[in-house]
């Protein structure tokens, strides 16, 4: 297959120009999008014992968090930004942030809100996926 040469002319000036520069550039002359605000991570707090920590943990014990400024979840391995999930207090849409403790240790869990299972959480191929499980949050109580 023969490629036209202003085609790969195109192509060559597009790339240059992006990956060259320094700064974001809008290929259609747009508006360039406007910066995010800075992260403020969520805090959340055991009415029952006042532990507050701010990592929450999927049943495989990975640690996510949420960012309040821009209403998202922060993949903590390796800092990928998810939107579409608010905090309010100790929710965050159709989930709950409940607490247990795990060898004595005092850790907040990500689950639904309804059968209080914890949530498998991993990113498959750049995606976020939040799947249920029927683990529930260890019975210890948080000192």
């Amino acid at each position: 297959m023969k490629i036209p040469t202003g085609v790969v002319l195109f192509l060559l000036i597009g790339g240059t120009a992006v990956c060259g520069s320094s700064s974001p550039t809008t290929p259609s002359g747009g508006p360039p999008t406007p910066p995010r605000p800075t992260p403020v991570i969520a805090e959340f707090s055991d009415p029952a014992s006042g532990f507050k920590t701010r990592d929450v943990r999927d049943v495989d014990d990975q640690i996510v968090q949420f960012d309040t400024a821009n209403n998202a979840l922060i993949w903590a391995a390796d800092g990928r930004s998810f939107s579409g999930y608010a905090v309010s207090g100790n929710f965050i849409g159709g989930f709950q942030v409940r607490f247990g403790a795990k060898n004595g240790e005092c850790r907040a869990y990500f689950t639904e809100t309804g059968p209080a299972t914890i949530c498998d959480i991993n990113v498959v191929s750049g995606q976020l996926v939040v799947l249920p499980t029927n683990v529930r949050v260890p019975g210890e109580v948080c000192n």
